[in-house]
Order: C-alpha cells, then structure tokens, then sequence
C-alpha cells in the first residue's frame, strides 16, 4: 500500500504547535480536515492552585479580620459582612489573577491575548474589575433580599468567601485564556447596562428621571462615579474591539474605505469616554453638549456612509440600518418639534437605538474577519519506502 506525505509550508508551521501536540486527519467528501486528535486539547487546561492558592489565603485574611474584630456571626450583607468580603476580595483577585495570565499568555504567543496589543490591557483590567463589582453587588443584593437578617458563623462564612472567590479566580482566568471580539463585546455590553442601571437604582435623587439622562453623571447625583467611570471604559473597549477587528479585517480588506470606517468608529468611542470626562456640571455643560452632538453626528454619518464603506454589505443590514435612522430622527422630531417626548425620555430611545446599531456593526465586521480564513497551499506525494519509518505520523 502506498504511503503519501502532506507537506506544509513554512508560515503554516509557524502557527501550528507541531512538536507538542498530536494530529489525526478527517475526510469530508473530498476534503482533508487536519486538527487535534484530542477535542480538550483546544479547551483551555486551569489547574486548581492557579485559582485556588489566592482564594485560599483571601478566606484565610477574612477569617484573621473576623476573629480580630471579634466577628463570631458574619451578617449576610451590609457593613462588615460576607457580600463585602466577598466582592472586594473577588475584584482584587480576579483582575490581578486576569492580567497575570494575559501578560503570560502574551509573552508565551500562546492563545487568543497574543493577537491583542499591550495597550488594551490596562482598559481590559479595569472593565474587568467593574463588572465583576456589578455581578457580586446584584447577586448579593437579590440573596439579601431572599434570606434577609441571616448570620453564619465565622467558619461557614469563610468557606462561602472562599467560594466566591475562587469561582471569580477561575472565571477571570478563563476569560484571559479564551478573550476575542466577542467577549470584548459582551463585555462592554455588560458594562454599559450594568453601570447606568446601577446609577439609575442606587442614585440619591430618585427624581432624577425629570431633569435629563446625563443628570446621572453629574456631581448631584450620589453615584455619578460609577457612571461616569463606565462611560470612559467602555469608550475604551470600544477602541481596543475596532483596533483588533481592523487589524485583522486589513489583512483581506484594503483601501482607504476601510480606514475611514475604522477613523470614525474610533472617534464614536473617543466621544463615549468623552462624555464620561467631561459630565454635564456647570464648568463643563458646553463642551459635554458639544461632544454629545458630535455623537450624534458620527453615528448619523455612519448610517449614512456605511453602504459604501463597509465591505460585502447586505441589503437586510443596510435595511435595519435606514429604519434605526429613520427611528432616531423621528424621535428628534417628536420631541424637539412637537415637545411630545421628554428630553429623558428622548436620550434614552436615542441611546438604545444608537447602542443597538453600533453593537450590529462590531458583529457584522467580527463576523467578516472570522471568515477571513487563512488557506495555504499543500503539496501531496508519494513517500520513498525507505522514508516511511522515519517519518513522524502528526
């Protein structure tokens, strides 16, 4: 029986992890399919002590400080309880534990992080740490509300700190290992709703609705922190997600098209932080409207333009696109020329509308470089009979 050898080119070889991981061939009609032979190789392998070791010596600090403050029941929520131990000890831990493992991943060249530059990390961390925040308080919030005055005692609620803990500890770890413009997406979408419907609830002024959306940013609002903070990071993953997809989507797509998309999509997310730099108190009302217009201005010169600068553009994308215009600019028009709608209630449809667009584009460009695949060429041919035992079987 014959022997026949596939011979792979070099810039295959440098991407493929030849010497420490086996190779098994599949047949699809008259296609070859080469890929792992074990399916777990591709899942990510996370040994218990990476996200064990650090949960374990936070438990132990909780316990230190229960018995030092003479802690022998731990309320449920509150002021010195186990939501608190459980969220501050969760945040620290799982964005350090995030950046220790992207930082090797990317030294290493191993995994999804190696395509990413240095410069997304430090907003990657940050938007990390928020929404792990944003999950412990609403998780904990709602187990407040279903078990209310309950009290452990020291030992039990150390054990459910651990917990905590090392679930956050392993999750962050993941997330590092396996990141892509999909995650970074979700990501930003978590962060964005999670942090303006924190400030809508926890704010001081529960009126707030009567004034304007911004109001939420503004000094006099008790969380405008939060807001504000979720505004310029979010801005920020937007640029490090249009970074990353037009890197990739230059490798296929060329052409000043492409980077006049790129230009204003960036700017759209230099205006979101914007807004969260400059909120709307007195000292910067001008330049907050200002850049708030500009918003308004690149997204309606987006839909506009989007037919001509977005690659293999369909009619059913260009359709939702014209109808969310449309939309936005009737609700301009209801609520400047007919004062139908409140200003609130104006931004609110306008933001949703706006956020809603922007989130079918980064899908639609993801989806573009995700089928941007890379083909090499093979060559196959007969092996010598001296040379089969010889050759390694991938």
């Amino acid at each position: 029986m014959k022997k026949y050898q596939i011979e792979i080119p070099e810039s295959a070889k440098e991407i493929l992890d030849l010497e420490n991981m086996e190779y098994s061939m599949q047949l699809e009609h008259n296609s070859i399919l080469v890929r792992p032979s074990n399916v777990i190789d591709l899942i990510p392998q996370i040994h218990f002590w990476w996200y064990g070791a650090l949960a374990l010596i936070s438990a132990c600090a909780f316990l230190i400080y229960a018995l030092t403050n003479h802690l022998h029941l731990v309320p449920l929520s509150g002021y010195n309880s186990i939501a608190a131990a459980s969220i501050i000890l969760s945040a620290l831990c799982g964005t350090f534990l995030f950046a220790v493992t992207f930082i090797v991943q990317k030294i290493k060249e191993k995994g999804p992080a190696k395509t990413f530059t240095w410069r997304s990390l430090p907003p990657l961390i940050v938007a990390c740490a928020m929404i792990i925040v944003f999950i412990m308080l609403a998780l904990y919030w709602l187990f407040g509300e279903l078990f209310k005055g309950l009290q452990l005692d020291i030992y039990t609620s150390t054990v459910l700190v651990f917990i905590a803990v090392a679930m956050v500890d392993y999750l962050m770890i993941n997330l590092a290992m396996t990141i892509s413009p999909g995650i970074i997406t979700n990501l930003m979408t978590i962060m964005i709703v999670g942090g303006v419907g924190f400030s809508m609830l926890t704010n001081s002024t529960k009126d707030w609705w009567k004034h304007n959306f911004s109001f939420l940013g503004t000094a006099k609002n008790s969380t405008h922190l939060s807001f504000n903070i979720t505004l310029v990071f979010s801005g920020l993953l937007l640029m490090i997600l249009v970074d990353y997809l037009f890197v990739n989507l230059n490798r296929k797509y060329k052409g000043w098209k492409i980077n006049v998309l790129r230009g204003l999509l960036s700017a759209l997310g230099v205006c979101m932080a914007c807004i969260g730099l400059f909120p709307n108190n007195p000292q910067f009302h001008i330049l907050h409207d200002r850049i708030s217009m500009w918003l308004v201005y690149l997204l309606l010169i987006l839909i506009i333009t989007v037919r001509w600068l977005l690659p293999e553009v369909t009619k059913e994308f260009l359709k939702v696109s014209y109808i969310i215009g449309v939309v936005m600019s009737i609700d301009y028009i209801v609520f400047k020329a007919f004062t139908y709608l409140s200003l609130t209630a104006f931004e609110l449809i306008a933001f949703i509308l706006a956020f809603g667009w922007v989130l079918l584009v980064l899908q639609y460009i993801e989806n573009l470089v995700k089928n941007n695949v890379r083909i090499f060429p093979v060559t196959i041919k007969v092996m010598p009979e001296d040379s089969v035992k010889r050759t390694k079987t991938i």
